[in-house]
């Protein structure tokens, strides 16, 4: 076999090759402080070795069939201004070329791998504009390597399916500097964990996302994924940093949301959102695989809630559905003062078959519940369940991390938590129903509970048709205001005792039958909404009422 040796032993001795370096099976080595300059394309071809332990510069393709080995010190470094092809070759079947640093000093021009590569090293920019393209190819820097002088012009784009992938093997920081073509778009990942042989992988994109929350508003148009390997205990805190023309919507209202497993979904642990730096962030606790998603949108606070409604619970634990079939599809009842509650036009309202009626959940300030910070509407199911208006998990759009939970409807006295509880997942049950401890109590109101107990269970009051936080059944004459049976036969029935109203969802029917009556019906025997009011609430005491506790 031919032997071909280039040695050269001054650090300042530079040969250059000004036609394309071929190397047809010959041995080649660049001796420590030496530089081989090749001003055209780099070919080692199967069957060749080169031994790197100076510097190497390239300017042209750069192609490795052969073996490629790189010394403790040596450089390979991408010159000139054209773009370049860069494949690296394989150390062994299925293990890519490891290179130990490399120089990007090619000006207003980029290099594009053709495979895996890995650098033991440095990756280091030096000139203006110039980019490393992974396209679906991995590139790795080895555990103590690092990528150097990066900024918005020099970067690794992640193109395709290739990560920029990084070892590591203690807790810290590991910052992936990518983008797409056009954009810088680092992410940064704030690590904890027990490695063996570790790794941590990132890409960014813009397309093939995972869907976001469809009432999501405002939210960025970008994607990180982040994927571990040999790391147990794995918990890792995210941060994306996004372009300008990622925005869509609010900025302020965009927080970090990562989607991972176990129990796919969007997840808003230590969710942050950053508008002056640019930034998203949110946290994965030990995913199952390791693989993360990142990107922003309003964050959706989670909460496992349980309530009954007084009016369409007369016994047991099973509300009616008797408004079922005619609950409107096509918006929430609660848009309208007093409640104005964000529309649902344009979402797809899923009504679940066992569904009592609406109701609007409310997030409120943790230390100033007086404060509402965001309002939800749902459905309340027959057995106290509350979900999102899609039938799903119930979700809070615009939350925090902790705050008070208030619950309103359209006929029925509010209630509201005892204390701010957490809105990030996992949730645990908050069951009203339990106990009137369960809600808040206003000590200022002793004439009655803040829930009405039926049974064993405890309900939200029944009959504040006119939402003045007051159920009565005689009017107050000092402010003038009219009760809320004189509400029914007056608003309701338009001063008509004997009429009714079937088969509506309306305001003024009490007990959720989808009927309004003032007067009771003979046959078959049916008691009136305002009998209801009367015999049920107050207990036939026409003189009483009762107030709200919120």
């Amino acid at each position: 076999m031919r032997r071909l040796n280039i040695l050269l032993f001054f650090s300042l001795m530079t040969v250059a090759a000004q036609a394309q370096f071929v190397n047809n099976g010959a041995t080649v080595t660049i001796q420590a402080g030496a530089t081989l300059k090749v001003e055209a394309n780099f070919i080692n071809n199967l069957g060749g070795t080169i031994t790197n332990n100076g510097t190497l510069e390239v300017q042209n393709d750069f192609t490795n069939a052969g073996t490629f080995n790189s010394g403790s010190s040596s450089t390979l470094k991408f010159i000139g201004d054209s773009n370049s092809n860069v494949t690296p070759g394989e150390a062994s079947p299925g293990v890519p070329t490891t290179f130990r640093n490399v120089e990007m000093a090619k000006t207003n021009a980029n290099i594009t791998l053709q495979g895996p590569a890995a650098i033991s090293g440095n990756l280091t920019f030096t000139n203006d504009n110039n980019k490393v393209i992974i396209g679906n190819h991995n590139l790795t820097i080895n555990t103590g390597g690092a990528v150097v002088s990066s900024d918005a012009n020099e970067y690794v784009v992640t193109n395709g399916t290739g990560q920029l992938v990084k070892g590591l093997d203690a807790n810290g920081t590991i910052v992936h500097e990518i983008g797409d073509l056009t954009n810088y778009t680092p992410v940064s990942s704030a690590v904890t964990g027990t490695y063996a042989s570790a790794t941590l992988g990132a890409r960014v994109y813009t397309t093939s996302m995972q869907a976001k929350y469809n009432d999501a508003t405002d939210y960025i148009n970008r994607e990180w994924l982040v994927v571990a390997s040999g790391i147990t205990s794995y918990d890792n805190t995210i941060t994306g940093t996004y372009a300008d023309g990622d925005i869509v919507g609010t900025e302020a209202l965009i927080k970090g949301s990562s989607y991972h497993s176990p129990s796919p979904d969007w997840k808003f642990i230590n969710s942050a959102g950053n508008a002056t730096l640019n930034t998203v962030t949110a946290r994965a606790i030990n995913p199952s695989p390791f693989d993360v998603k990142l990107s922003g949108q309003n964050f959706f606070g989670k909460a496992n809630l349980k309530a009954y409604l007084a009016g369409a619970l007369p016994s047991g634990t099973t509300m009616t559905t008797a408004l079922n079939s005619i609950l409107p599809t096509a918006q929430t009842p609660y848009t309208a003062a007093p409640f104005n509650a964000p529309s649902l036009t344009g979402l797809n309202i899923v009504k679940p078959a066992t569904a009592t009626d609406w109701i609007l959940v409310e997030v409120r300030d943790a230390s100033n519940p007086a404060t509402v910070i965001s309002q939800t509407s749902g459905f309340i199911l027959n057995d106290g369940t509350i979900v999102s208006y899609d039938n799903q998990p119930l979700r809070l759009k615009n939350a925090v991390a902790s705050g008070h939970i208030a619950l309103r409807h359209r006929n029925h006295l509010a209630i509201r938590t005892a204390s701010p509880i957490n809105l990030v997942e996992p949730p645990t049950l908050k069951d009203f129903s339990a106990g009137t401890s369960e809600a808040f109590t206003n000590g200022a109101i002793t004439s009655n509970a803040n829930m009405r107990q039926i049974g064993s269970v405890f309900a939200m009051w029944n009959g504040d048709i006119n939402q003045d936080n007051i159920i009565r059944y005689l009017p107050l004459a000092i402010p003038p205001t009219p009760s809320d049976v004189a509400i029914i036969l007056t608003n309701a029935l338009s001063g008509n005792a004997s009429s009714s109203l079937n088969n509506v969802y309306n305001i003024h029917d009490v007990n959720l039958d989808n009927k309004v009556r003032y007067l009771p019906q003979a046959i078959p025997p049916v008691p009136s909404d305002s009998g209801i009011i009367l015999t049920g609430p107050l207990n036939g005491n026409a003189s009483g009422s009762i107030r709200r506790h919120l």
